[in-house]
């Protein structure tokens, strides 16, 4: 599994890169951001339960295929 977090960006006209979470481990953060949101209050490993948490206007859960950098 891996999930790839974009944000709506300062002017709200586009997405930023957040991080990446792929088999359960925050393995892309550049801003810390994610993992500030995520550690401790969502288990990284239910890919499911992401996805509907991080599913609104202000930020996605992508899922991306095994093999994407």
């Amino acid at each position: 599994m891996a999930l790839l977090f974009l944000g709506l960006n300062e002017d709200r006209d586009g997405w930023d890169v957040l991080g990446k979470i792929v088999d359960g481990e925050l393995v892309k953060d550049p801003t810390g951001e994610l993992e500030e949101t995520v550690k401790g209050a969502y288990n990284l490993d239910d890919e499911e339960h992401l996805r509907r948490a991080f599913n609104n206007h202000y930020i996605n859960a992508v899922p991306l295929a095994e093999d994407v950098e």
